[in-house]
């Protein structure tokens, strides 16, 4: 009788590690080519970024595989759509109002903020748009800007559109415009990297959203287990710490 507290835990523990085994399964996560840090990097970068860690971290959790289907936006898309890609992962209902599959969300386990970000030469304080009037801004060509989109339409306020966050920032630098509308997780890392704090200003957050994933409907018997993970590393700092990497 003496042995049988140790084998009632071998056997807690076997079903346990059953248990999971058989829930577990292979996810193919969307991850759109380039890069775009810090959430993801050129696929021959030895930087994970964000993303990875963060669901590495989930897989911690879950005993769950993540492969990566690395094809570019639109495409990527079309294959959740179809369900060949079963994870968005990074996202918001707001985002996808228009897709064929709306899918459903997890529990956010971030906020994603949109800034304007000065040169330093140039700070002004801004409160809202009509701090901005006259002046030209520095935009990402083919983005919606709900909260500016009128000022721009009418043109109180100018813009100035460029292929992506890189050249916005280098324009920057170079005075082509004095402030821009950019992702501050972006912002913040390419500031670190490029040293160039004395150089630009981070302002005040326009705009924020709560990020979550987006799974496939084929998919969400998934999604309570998913949550649990979420909530575990969102509350014991894991995902704050893993953001703290890159800035």
């Amino acid at each position: 009788m003496r042995y049988l507290p140790l084998r009632q835990s071998i056997t807690i523990l076997f079903i346990s590690l059953f248990s999971s085994l058989v829930s577990a399964e292979t996810f193919h996560v969307m991850l759109h080519t380039g890069s775009f840090p810090p959430y993801f990097f050129e696929e021959d970068d030895a930087r994970t970024g964000t993303i990875k860690d963060i669901y590495s971290a989930i897989a911690e959790e879950t005993g769950d595989t993540f492969e990566y289907v690395r094809v570019p936006f639109n495409r990527a898309l079309h294959k959740f759509e179809v369900g060949e890609i079963d994870i968005e992962p990074m996202t918001n209902p707001a985002y996808r109002g228009k897709s064929k599959v709306i899918g459903v969300y997890s529990i956010p386990f971030t906020v994603a903020e949109e800034v304007i970000l000065f040169n330093s030469d140039h700070h002004i304080r801004v409160n809202g748009p009509d701090d901005l009037l006259d002046k030209t801004v520095g935009v990402i060509k083919g983005y919606h800007y709900p909260k500016f989109s009128h000022y721009f339409n009418d043109g109180r306020i100018k813009t100035s559109s460029v292929k992506n966050e890189n050249i916005l920032i280098k324009l920057l630098l170079a005075g082509r415009f004095d402030q821009a509308l950019i992702n501050k997780d972006f912002a913040q890392y390419e500031i670190q990297q490029q040293h160039i704090n004395k150089r630009v200003v981070v302002g005040k957050t326009y705009n924020s959203l709560d990020m979550m994933l987006r799974l496939h409907p084929n998919k969400e018997e998934a999604l309570p287990r998913f949550n649990k993970a979420i909530d575990k590393l969102v509350k014991d700092g894991t995902i704050e710490k893993i953001y703290d990497r890159y800035r």
